[in-house]
């Protein structure tokens, strides 16, 4: 049984009727989340034939602002607390206005903000919409239930529209080698890290550096791109690539690999992390957003104009 699922209206059957009725504000409950765990699993099953402004429609119902009955009726009782002749519960009344939740009623607004500027990063940024919601989440540990429930299921749409879903990888195969470094060179940059691009010529082993700050320091990776299309990445690569790592004293090392690399291999080394393009698209999605594939091409504009 769901959660507080007597409490559900009986205006609806099914998913699309509930949908229909949330969609256009109709009085509903639950209107904050998916009612039921099956409804949730089919329409992520069936996601990829949901046309994206369609998913962003639910989202925004999803993540719109809150206030509940409860919510005023709490800020009611604080207001007389706050003038009763006890002084401890005077002084606790008063902790609790500076409350953000008690300071948003005071001004008129809903008890709970929305967060549906997390639209605004899909699909290009899907990664931060998660873990923006993810910092919403910890920074509001009083969220009534049924908001907590619908950010939940709103990462995991997220995360089946935006991050899993499948580019092909053909346009990366119409790429020089050296565009192929700078796109994921590209990448690292996204993700926050300080880049450099090392020419062939005297690039030592690795194709790019990457410099980035971790909770408990610094961190320096580097990266070797392998653009191959038929090709499968060899033990002796991983080697090579493995004493390079020895040599400089990195962190730790990433292949990227768009030929086949047996799972054998990926264990070779635990310092050394091997994306196949199986396992790379999903972290491109995440980074440059489920479209990355349209703007390929100016990307490596990007990087052209960057290295001349």
């Amino acid at each position: 049984m769901e959660l507080n699922e007597w409490l559900y209206t009986t205006n609806y059957q099914t998913f699309e009727e509930w949908q229909s009725l949330v969609l256009s504000r109709k009085e509903v409950y639950p209107a904050l989340r998916i009612p039921y765990d099956e409804w949730l699993d089919k329409y992520i099953g069936n996601i990829k034939d949901v046309h994206q402004e369609d998913v962003k429609g639910l989202l925004r119902c999803l993540l719109e602002p809150l206030i509940r009955n409860q919510d005023t009726s709490d800020y009611a009782v604080n207001k007389m607390m706050q003038s009763v002749a006890d002084a401890k519960i005077r002084q606790r009344a008063i902790k609790m206005a500076s409350s953000e939740k008690i300071i948003r009623l005071s001004k008129g607004l809903e008890a709970w903000e929305g967060v549906t500027w997390i639209l605004e990063l899909l699909p290009a940024a899907p990664y931060n919409a998660v873990q923006a919601l993810e910092s919403y989440l910890y920074s509001q540990p009083n969220l009534p239930d049924d908001r907590i429930i619908g950010i939940a299921q709103c990462i995991e749409i997220i995360f089946a529209k935006f991050i899993h879903c499948d580019n092909s990888i053909e346009k990366l195969l119409t790429l020089k080698s050296v565009e192929f470094e700078w796109f994921i060179e590209y990448l690292y940059d996204r993700m926050g890290y300080d880049t450099l691009w090392t020419k062939a010529t005297r690039d030592g082993g690795k194709d790019i550096i990457a410099r980035g700050k971790r909770p408990d320091g610094f961190e320096q990776v580097y990266v070797e791109c392998k653009l191959y299309k038929t090709t499968r990445l060899t033990l002796q690569a991983v080697q090579a690539f493995s004493r390079v790592i020895d040599k400089n004293e990195v962190n730790r090392g990433v292949i990227f690999c768009t030929g086949y690399v047996s799972e054998n291999l990926k264990k070779e080394d635990k310092r050394i992390q091997i994306w196949s393009y199986k396992d790379m698209h999903t972290l491109l999605n995440a980074h440059l957003g489920s479209d990355w594939i349209d703007d390929v091409n100016t990307i490596v504009g990007i990087q052209r104009r960057k290295y001349g």
